[in-house]
């Protein structure tokens, strides 16, 4: 696991990885055996920030890397943002990574979805690396205007990514879904942040939500 992106997700990998193992073979005396790579989640967003995406590949790369120095049989990043330079991270490592935007898809086709709602870090909804492979698929992707796209990220990284979950950040998030269900008339949410799942989940949307870090950790135990 390339982890740290960020501490909360990846602790949620951990134990989520863990418990749904136990569960597939069938008994709480058996592990997987993990290792996590944890990087520097800032140092990564500074780069993106400054377009620095070879920079940012190294850096993931390096990271991958590692994990397979330390026996690894396959990787995974518990982000979504880095899957901007998904190919270029893959293109570095010859250890196989497994996409969460592959993931995300595969499911959403398994669901007969057709138009979705995306909410992630500016770096995801500003870019087309989670959109295109949709797009590509006959599944329209949509975002929260630039304003509401400003407020999210703010909330994911000043509040999610530090473990902080406020009411009122929930009820600012619910209005921005309510009113881009009504607007586009969407029959699915993507929390598209590995954090979201921390603030939203199904129960409180009336849309199907496609909730990536789970999709992404039932491939995992799967591939285990």
């Amino acid at each position: 696991i390339i982890g740290g992106l960020g501490p909360e997700a990846t602790s949620d990998y951990y134990f989520s990885i863990i418990k749904q193992y136990q569960q597939k073979v069938g008994s709480n005396k058996r592990l997987p055996e993990l290792t996590i790579e944890s990087i520097d989640m800032y140092h990564m967003f500074s780069l993106l920030d400054q377009k620095k995406y070879d920079q940012v590949a190294d850096y993931v790369a390096q990271a991958a890397n590692n994990l397979q120095s330390a026996g690894a049989n396959f990787g995974v990043m518990c982000g979504n943002t880095p899957h901007i330079v998904f190919n270029e991270i893959q293109n570095r490592t010859t250890l196989p990574l497994l996409s969460m935007v592959q993931t995300s898809l595969d499911k959403a086709k398994e669901k007969g979805l057709k138009n979705l709602g995306l909410l992630g870090t500016k770096f995801t909804m500003q870019n087309d690396f989670f959109k295109e492979p949709f797009e590509k698929s006959g599944i329209h992707v949509w975002f929260p205007s630039l304003t509401e796209q400003s407020i999210i990220h703010q909330k994911i990284v000043d509040e999610l990514e530090n473990g902080i979950v406020k009411q009122e950040t929930k009820n600012i998030l619910l209005k921005i879904i309510t009113n881009m269900i009504d607007k586009y008339n969407l029959d699915g949410i993507v929390l598209g942040c590995t954090e979201l799942p921390l603030i939203l989940s199904q129960k409180e949307l009336f849309v199907y939500v496609l909730d990536i870090s789970q999709i992404h950790i039932e491939a995992i135990v799967k591939k285990l």
